[in-house]
C-alpha cells in the first residue's frame, strides 16, 4: 500500500518540479507580466533608451523606405521577481498604418548582432516589473514587443 501511495505522489509532484524552470510566453498567460508604470511609459522607455534609431533611420533612407513606420522587434524573459533578461533583437519591419497587424519584414538589416547588442544594452536599464501569474503564482514569461516610429516628413493622421 505504501508504494501505490508514494507513486501517486510522485505522479502528482513531477510535474510542478518540472516546471519550476519553464518560462512561459506571456500573451498566453492569464495575467501576463505588467509595466508598472503604464504602457505609454514602457514606449518611452524604449525611446530614451535604444541607441540604435539614428542607424536605423540611414539605412531605410538609403533603401528608400520613408513615409511609413519602422517597427524594431525583439524578446525579453521577466523572471517571477520581475527582472529583465535573455534579450535579444529579432528584426525589422514596415508598415504604412500605426496599429497594422500586417508587417512586412526589412531584409536589408543584415547585422542583427549589432542591434542585438543595442537591445541587450536597452534592457540592462529597465525597471522591475510585475511578474506573470500562473494559478496565483509568479511565473517566468517571454514578452515580445517593439519600439515603432515613423521615417518621414509627416505621419499619416488615423
Amino acid at each position: 500500500m505504501r508504494i501505490i501511495v508514494f507513486a501517486v505522489l510522485q505522479l502528482f509532484s513531477a510535474p510542478v518540479f518540472s516546471q519550476a524552470n519553464k518560462v512561459y510566453e506571456a500573451r498566453y498567460l492569464q495575467i501576463p507580466p505588467v509595466y508598472p508604470f503604464g504602457t505609454d511609459s514602457c514606449q518611452r522607455f524604449y525611446f530614451t533608451h535604444f541607441k540604435g534609431i539614428d542607424s536605423v533611420l540611414y539605412k531605410t533612407g538609403i533603401n528608400g523606405d520613408t513615409a511609413k513606420y519602422i517597427r524594431v522587434y525583439f524578446s525579453f524573459v521577466i523572471d517571477k521577481y520581475g527582472s529583465v533578461s535573455d534579450a535579444y533583437f529579432e528584426k525589422m519591419g514596415s508598415t504604412q498604418y500605426p496599429k497594422n497587424i500586417t508587417v512586412k519584414t526589412l531584409k536589408y538589416f543584415t547585422a542583427t548582432g549589432y542591434y542585438d547588442q543595442l537591445i541587450k544594452k536597452m534592457m540592462t536599464h529597465m525597471p522591475l516589473w510585475k511578474p506573470a501569474l500562473l494559478n496565483g503564482r509568479p511565473v517566468d514569461s517571454r514578452m515580445n514587443d517593439y519600439l515603432q516610429f515613423w521615417v518621414g516628413t509627416a505621419p499619416p493622421h488615423n
